[in-house]
């Protein structure tokens, strides 16, 4: 079937992931699970399902927040 699709089509798909990639927002953390525990009961025809997630989350710090040297030797000038 990719044999049928156009070299424009082609090129549109490829501007349009370009376009979508730099239009999402970027996550500024990263998120590591620790452990995962689950457990589970039954009572006749109902399941109570219990599921606890233990994770560890980084937070990058934003480059705004932390400034430059730069920015100070300007003003001095």
């Amino acid at each position: 079937m990719s044999s049928n699709i156009g070299v424009m089509r082609s090129l549109g798909q490829a501007v349009g992931i370009v376009v979508n990639a730099i239009r999402a927002p970027v996550k500024s953390e990263k998120v590591v699970e620790v452990s995962r525990v689950s457990q589970s009961q039954q009572h006749d025809d109902v399941t109570l399902r219990r599921t606890v997630v233990e994770e560890i989350i980084w937070k990058e710090p934003s480059h705004s927040a932390t400034g430059s040297s730069d920015s100070h030797s300007s003003q001095t000038a």
